[in-house]
C-alpha cells in the first residue's frame, strides 16, 4: 500500500484526507481580529493633559500629608541591649566551650 493510497479521518470534520494533503472539509479560518493586550497603550488616552514636567513632589507630600514631619521608625533601646547580650553570650559560649 503506497503512501498515496493511505487515507486517515480528520479529527476535526471527520472527512477522509490523503496522508500528506491537507484536509478538504477543513477550511483555513477567516483571520479574527486581534484583541488588544492589556499592556498596550490606546489612542484614547493621548493628550489627556496629565501632569508633566510641572509636577512639585514636595508641594504635593505638604498638601497631603501636612506640614508636619512622619515619625522616625528605629529600634527601641532594649531590643539593641537584647542583640549586645546575645552576641556577647554566643562569643562566650564558643570561647568556654570550644
Amino acid at each position: 500500500m503506497s503512501a498515496e493510497n493511505m487515507q486517515y479521518t480528520c479529527p476535526f470534520c471527520d472527512s477522509q484526507v490523503i496522508v500528506g494533503k491537507p484536509c478538504p472539509g477543513c477550511k483555513k479560518p477567516t483571520p479574527k481580529k486581534r484583541t488588544k493586550r492589556s499592556w498596550e497603550q490606546s489612542n484614547a488616552y493621548d493628550g489627556l493633559d496629565l501632569p508633566d514636567d510641572d509636577f512639585d513632589y514636595d508641594d504635593f507630600v505638604a498638601r497631603e500629608f501636612g506640614q508636619t514631619p512622619h515619625r522616625t521608625i528605629g529600634i527601641k533601646w532594649y531590643w539593641w541591649v537584647t542583640a549586645i547580650a546575645m552576641l556577647l553570650a554566643m562569643a562566650l559560649s564558643l570561647f568556654v566551650g570550644g
